[in-house]
């Protein structure tokens, strides 16, 4: 990753630890970070960052605290640095960091105290700036200041003598906050978070307690698991799925779901797997229900024993050590968003996430009293809507392209500022498919990057989510396409096949859409496959789909 990382303070220091993950650029001079971003010919805009960082050490600017109408106004002219920096990088995340003002001085007891204000100012600013398109975020990195303490955060000797504030362990917090955050522009790591249900969402066990022993209520030992349950809810909400995997009898879990403390209900969780099986095969079948790698899965349980046995038997699954104290039960949780499921935003798909997956489970069963694939697709009355990307769909396409493994032939993973460039360059488009079926909206789940030359166009990128694939989406989708490459007066479409370890489901497709190979045979990771065909050889209207909508290619 290329980082630029800009401060009003001296990093070196701290440029040193992430330079073992990315390569930096520093602005030149001190304190000149809002040159930087003003002038449209500094280094910032010529070094091309992929993110960039804004560390803010407040009490640098001590005297500005003091007045209500000084400090604002320096908040609003780092804002306004910010959002000309934004402007000119289209798609490039810029974070800013919350700011801890310590304002190092003597208070009389009556004395107006305007630091918080000044903190949550900051932040409002930001949040208004994101609201009207820019892409700004906020760095916790005074939540990280509360963490640690302002003791073990700061040192004053390293301030006053080299104009740097951060204790060593100070700084390795930044740099792990700054490596979380940026990471994340490259895509989620995790997808569900599977969870035990006895001395994990509850304190106690239900099948020897019964639904008034357990411990689960506001207050007391019975508020950790209630509190657990509501950071899981506030998940699912931003797009994690929540899966209970529990060693438990169903009738003597499901009267808990009607306790008045229980947060979690059943619309929550994207599924229950209830049984006396073990926690290894079951997550295993889980995996295939709702067509998600091993590797998407997160497992939180209190049994020593479950979590070693699935560390041994799925190793892809990562584990969250569970606190000896239950008391840290919920910062732990926290803790496990933060690491495996951090979102920088969250997409209208994201919300819907578990509403999308919990009817997969009923096309599964549509399916299973089909007579045929075919029979079982008209069933489920399809719909299709294909169009050129529209820019409130960048940060969805930006999210697919960096975390669709399965059903993508290259893999390339692309930034949102390269999003953007391929989407308004003449030659190049993003085509994007929406579909629905009687069961429910998919949301937004395949895309088409083309790029032109002449008369010939590549596919560039060709993905589409695992939860619509084998219904034919990808016939129907090169069939819709085929009108629009006609009217370019594309007369060759050329493609090709990546392997790597997981998108083994398309190693085929072009094969089986009439391509002809003309180089290359698949052995290892790595190696590819190139293809060409006639624009007048694409595929067909598959007839699959109760209706298409699609978009004016005009």
């Amino acid at each position: 990753m290329k980082l630029a990382l800009l401060s009003n303070v001296t990093v070196d220091l701290l440029a040193g630890m992430l330079q073992r993950n990315a390569e930096l650029y520093l602005s030149p001079g001190f304190d000149t970070w809002q040159q930087e971003m003003i002038n449209p010919a500094s280094g910032l805009y010529a070094f091309k960052p992929d993110a960039v960082v804004v560390l803010l050490h407040a009490d640098a600017y001590a005297d500005t605290w003091n007045d209500r109408e000084r400090g604002c106004q320096t908040i609003d002219e780092w804002c306004s640095a910010l959002q000309v920096a934004t402007a000119k990088l289209p798609g490039v995340p810029v974070f800013v960091s919350s700011i801890d003002i310590s304002n190092v001085t003597c208070h009389f007891g009556a004395e107006v105290r305007l630091e918080a204000y000044f903190e949550n100012y900051l932040i409002e600013r930001v949040q208004e700036l994101y609201c009207n398109g820019s892409d700004v975020y906020i760095l916790p990195v005074k939540e990280a200041v509360a963490d640690l303490g302002r003791k073990a955060f700061y040192s004053p000797k390293m301030w006053y003598v080299g104009s740097m504030p951060y204790s060593m362990k100070g700084m390795a917090a930044i740099a792990e906050l700054i490596t979380r955050y940026t990471s994340v522009t490259k895509g989620a790591k995790k997808k569900c978070i599977a969870v035990d249900l006895d001395n994990t969402l509850w304190g106690g066990v239900i099948g020897e307690d019964g639904v008034n022993g357990i411990q689960l209520a506001n207050n007391k030992e019975g508020a950790r698991y209630k509190d657990t349950q509501r950071i899981l809810k506030k998940m699912k909400e931003q797009g994690v799925m929540v899966a209970i995997l529990s060693k438990n009898n169903v009738e003597d879990v499901e009267p808990v779901f009607k306790h008045p403390d229980m947060v979690l209900q059943h619309e929550d969780l994207v599924a229950e797997v209830i049984n006396w099986e073990p926690k290894t095969v079951n997550i295993r079948q889980l995996a295939t229900n709702l067509n998600i790698g091993l590797d998407s899965f997160v497992f939180l349980d209190d049994n020593p024993a479950e979590r070693e046995r699935m560390k041994a038997e799925c190793p892809e699954v990562a584990v969250i050590d569970f606190p000896k104290d239950t008391a840290q039960l919920p910062a732990v949780v926290a803790k496990a968003y933060d690491e495996y499921f951090l979102s920088l935003e969250v997409t209208s798909e994201d919300t819907k996430k578990t509403a999308m997956y919990r009817s997969e489970a009923m096309r599964k069963t549509e399916m299973s009293s089909a007579v045929s694939i075919e029979d079982f697709l008209k069933k489920l009355e399809m719909t299709m809507d294909i169009h050129f990307m529209k820019s409130e769909e960048e940060k969805r396409v930006t999210q697919l392209t960096n975390k669709t493994n399965q059903f993508n032939v290259t893999t390339k993973r692309y930034s949102e500022e390269e999003i953007h460039s391929l989407a308004t360059a003449d030659n190049s488009d993003i085509i994007t498919v929406h579909m629905a079926d009687k069961f429910g909206d998919q949301g937004l789940v395949a895309v088409l990057i083309l790029k032109y030359e002449k008369d010939v166009a590549e596919i560039d990128t060709y993905l589409m989510s695992c939860r619509v694939m084998g219904r034919n989406a990808e016939n129907e989708m090169m069939a819709r396409i085929k009108e629009l490459l006609k009217q370019k007066g594309i007369a060759t479409v050329k493609a090709s096949y990546i392997k790597t370890a997981k998108n083994a489901p398309v190693v085929d497709l072009f094969e089986k859409m009439g391509f002809v190979n003309i180089s290359g045979e698949i052995k290892e990771i790595g190696d590819r496959k190139d293809y060409t065909t006639p624009v007048d050889s694409l595929p067909e209207i598959t007839g699959m789909f109760k209706k298409v909508l699609a978009g004016d290619w005009e």
